[in-house]
């Protein structure tokens, strides 16, 4: 069973060109609250990250996992605060699945190619606090 893993960030920098940059912190909270000409810029921002991690990554679409996938995300959170895990993953999962499919990665993020989506919580990681997810084909 072929797997696709991707690191994804729990925050991103907005850049801004009059004012100093924002730190967008991917959470449902913040999420929630922001102007939708900010979620759009973080959307922006988090896709050109994911490209250029796949690009690092050398893609090929024959090693990527057959549909239905499971895809798992697991928050490496940077410090001992507790959270509730799926207002972090919900955001991040949003985000991941439509720059997938912009990307050309996925055809579509529907039910029919994403049958099962998991939340977990990984270790603490002071130096590397990210999302990690995994892709993987779904055994129905």
């Amino acid at each position: 069973m072929s797997e696709f893993k991707l690191e994804l960030p729990l925050s991103i920098i907005i850049p801004r060109k009059t004012k100093a940059d924002k730190t967008f912190q991917l959470n449902m909270n913040v999420y929630r609250n922001s102007h939708y000409m900010t979620l759009n810029d973080a959307k922006v921002k988090f896709k050109e990250i994911i490209a250029c991690k796949i690009s690092l990554m050398d893609f090929k679409c024959c090693d990527f996992p057959l549909p239905p996938w499971e895809f798992i995300y697991t928050v490496f959170p940077g410090t001992k605060r507790v959270f509730d895990v799926a207002n972090i993953c919900a955001v991040i999962d949003k985000f991941t699945c439509d720059a997938l499919q912009e990307l050309g990665v996925i055809p579509d993020d529907n039910y029919k190619n994403i049958g099962r989506i998991v939340y977990c919580i990984g270790l603490q990681d002071k130096n590397n606090p990210r999302a990690e997810l995994c892709i993987a084909s779904l055994d129905r």
